[in-house]
């Protein structure tokens, strides 16, 4: 009886401790965008920026960081491109990057455009998982510039990872744009997805049960929640607009669900885990 209680107890602490496992930490940085409204010499101030959140990043050693587009302002321009790579080499080797592209990435989107950014980042979408949730990322800039052919193609990969993603823990997908900033039936704008598109992708969302969406683009921070779906909107790390700040979203994934948080980089201390 007493080697029965005893194997009883150590399956108990074994479960907790896998339990406890499952939990971690990931850090969504949006907006980098080097040279962004920035006159100083050298785009030392948008250098700076990015300087302070990848130490924020290694002071926190998340299980990985997801980079949410607009990398650079201007991709000609080859000086934003070695800052924007030298900060991104600068990250704890032990941290998978993952970079998406943003408007600024491919304005507009075009077959040339494409093949500049895959020769500068490698991929334009993802699709991993992370301790028994997944993460998958795609481009939103097929979509707002209504590039058919190459949307549709996006969406059949996208409907095949969500397939392969269910029975996961949660769903996490990330892009540049948002879906919606703050409610289903927000105007349409610059900021956002047209609304036709919005609910096709809401509706996509909802079937497979998605958790949650990280966007970013609008250099301000929004959070709200449509048909049970967290969309977060991450404030960026260059240079902010509409009284928002520069900053970085650390997301703490545990056994309930996730809890979301975006601060400055001064203010990520420690691993938050």
């Amino acid at each position: 009886m007493r080697a029965l209680k005893l194997t009883a107890l150590l399956a108990a602490a074994l479960l907790i401790a896998v339990s406890c496992d499952r939990s971690f930490t990931f850090i969504q940085l949006t907006d980098t965008q080097i040279g962004f409204r920035d006159k100083t010499e050298g785009y030392a101030w948008s250098d700076s920026l990015m300087q302070e959140a990848v130490k924020a990043v290694n002071r926190t050693l998340p299980s990985c960081v997801i980079v949410t587009g607009d990398l650079v302002n201007n991709t000609a321009d080859s000086l934003q491109a070695a800052i924007y790579k030298r900060n991104i080499a600068a990250i704890d080797g032990r941290i998978p990057v993952y970079a998406l592209p943003g408007n600024h990435d491919m304005r507009p989107w075009t077959e040339e455009n494409h093949k500049a950014f895959l020769a500068f980042n490698g991929y334009d979408r993802f699709s991993f998982k992370m301790k028994g949730c997944a993460f998958i990322g795609f481009d939103s800039c097929c979509i707002k510039d209504s590039i058919e052919t190459v949307e549709k193609e996006q969406l059949e990969w996208l409907v095949g990872e969500l397939e392969k993603a269910r029975g996961s823990r949660q769903i996490f997908l990330f892009t540049h744009c948002p879906v919606i900033r703050e409610s289903i039936d927000e105007k349409e704008d610059y900021f956002n997805f047209p609304i036709p598109k919005r609910e096709e992708y809401i509706a996509l969302f909802k079937k497979y049960g998605v958790t949650a969406l990280f966007a970013g683009h609008t250099h301000k921070y929004y959070h709200t929640s449509y048909e049970g779906i967290e969309f977060i909107t991450a404030g960026p790390v260059g240079a902010p607009l509409h009284g928002g700040f520069s900053g970085l979203n650390v997301v703490r994934v545990n056994r309930k669900g996730f809890t979301n948080e975006y601060v400055t980089a001064g203010d990520v201390t420690s691993n938050p885990s």
